[in-house]
């Protein structure tokens, strides 16, 4: 079961659709059941698999966000995924981190197709969160007609 579609926590949404395209902005692993687990650096205070557990709970929450926009995610293909993970500077595995986005958007969209896809290292994260994903997905034309 997907978990409640996060709200903005400031002046923007959290989704926008411009034309078959769904910008998705930045979504962080935090939840009523998940409030502080995937809380402080990965390398310090989070390991690199918890990190891309984390990774897989803001795949959820995308997916729930485009799902309570009433798109049908079976019309969807991935476009573009950025990662932003919250790290020491001597971290060196953000794409396994990130992963766990890309393994986990496989669940939902049987498309063969995988995104493009960029793992960033910052020295912080709104609410200090390990992790923190925007992505971008198109609507393919049904084939009903």
């Amino acid at each position: 079961m997907l978990p409640e579609a996060p709200v903005p926590i400031g002046n923007y949404v959290t989704s926008k659709k411009i034309g078959d395209l769904i910008y998705t902005s930045g979504h962080i692993p935090i939840t009523a059941e998940f409030k502080n687990d995937y809380i402080g650096k990965v390398g310090k205070d989070i390991t690199t698999e918890k990190a891309y557990e984390a990774s897989k709970l803001v795949c959820d929450l995308t997916i729930s966000t485009i799902i309570n926009m009433g798109i049908d995610i079976n019309l969807l293909t991935p476009i573009n995924v950025i990662g932003y993970v919250n790290a020491i500077d001597s971290f060196e595995e953000h794409p396994k981190v990130l992963n766990g986005f890309t393994d986990q958007l496989i669940e939902y969209i049987q498309e063969s197709t995988v995104p493009t896809r960029s793992a960033v290292g910052v020295s912080s994260l709104p609410n200090n969160v390990c992790v923190e994903i925007q992505s971008i997905f198109k609507i393919n034309k049904s084939n009903e007609s």
